[in-house]
């Protein structure tokens, strides 16, 4: 039954370029106002972001609950499919990329940083335009698209095969929390969204993503270069400290090895800087591509053998 629904939602993303049409969160914000009217969420802060980011799991795990019971297997994917489609994250990926590489060799770095904003964080946005150089850039997007992949697919199936559709949905609303903390940080005296409860939907951010990740290093290591990528997996696995991004471009980076620039899609007319920044873009979507079938594949084969 999960195969399916991974199966049938993935198809829907190939078909939509992501989960747009699914994809409103305008309800969010005034749940959010709702929640923190109350005095007693406002001052305190675990209990209120427990109350924002739980209640609509459980609402969402009890309508599965009853569509299962009515209907059998098939209220369990009319449920299923869409709220995993929800889970996914926001905006078109791969036309993201594209546009930023298609910038990038025309060697326009205003345009490659607009075209890269929505692969973005805020503090990713606010480094990339303080960007002294191409160089500089290109890390600070190159770090950034790494993790957007993650969130947006691997930890979200991660999360959906281990506890089903309210762990992916668990994983979104934590997400979409700590963004809206982000955003609204400076106005915390009229949202009633304090530093603090940013900081502790930063923590439990990492605290969900700290298995995924390492569960992503691990297949990166088998689809890529095992020697690098393993070396930095065995290193990180423990660690408690560095955060997720830093952790993913450290796995990428072991798991790409040694680029060539002669792996570099683009024309003659670009030059050997561009050509390898590129070259590099590309291996990595491909090495995420290689990923994603890799765990589908297991997915068939746990289905087929268990």
């Amino acid at each position: 039954m999960a195969l399916l629904i991974v199966l049938l939602a993935l198809g829907l993303v190939q078909i939509w370029g992501s989960g747009g049409p699914l994809h409103r969160d305008a309800w969010f914000g005034h749940w959010q106002s709702l929640v923190f009217r109350r005095q007693a969420l406002r001052e305190r802060a675990g209990i209120g972001f427990g109350v924002l980011v739980l209640a609509p799991v459980v609402a969402v795990a009890v309508v599965l609950a009853l569509a299962e019971l009515l209907l059998g297997w098939l209220g369990a994917i009319l449920v299923s499919v869409p709220a995993l489609l929800y889970s996914f994250g926001r905006g078109h990926f791969n036309d993201a990329l594209s546009n930023y590489l298609r910038a990038w060799y025309q060697g326009d770095l205003e345009a490659a940083r607009d075209a890269a904003a929505p692969l973005m964080t805020a503090r990713d946005t606010d480094a990339a335009a303080q960007a002294p150089d191409a160089q500089t850039l290109h890390r600070v997007v190159f770090r950034a698209t790494i993790y957007r992949a993650f969130e947006r697919l691997f930890a979200v199936l991660f999360w959906f095969l281990l506890l089903g559709v309210p762990g992916a949905l668990l994983y979104r609303m934590s997400q979409m929390a700590l963004e809206s903390f982000s955003r609204n940080s400076q106005e915390s005296a009229v949202s009633g969204i304090s530093e603090q409860n940013e900081a502790l939907a930063t923590r439990w951010l990492w605290l969900i993503e700290w298995l995924p990740v390492r569960a992503l290093g691990f297949t990166l290591a088998i689809v890529g270069n095992f020697a690098g990528c393993y070396r930095v997996w065995r290193e990180r696995l423990t660690c408690r400290e560095t955060t997720t991004q830093d952790v993913l471009e450290h796995y990428m980076e072991g798991a790409l090895g040694g680029i060539d620039s002669s792996e570099c899609s683009a024309g003659v007319a670009v030059n050997e800087g561009q050509r390898l920044c590129g070259a590099e873009v590309e291996a990595m979507q491909a090495l995420l591509s290689r990923a994603l079938l890799m765990w589908i594949t297991l997915m068939a084969l746990y289905v087929l053998f268990w």
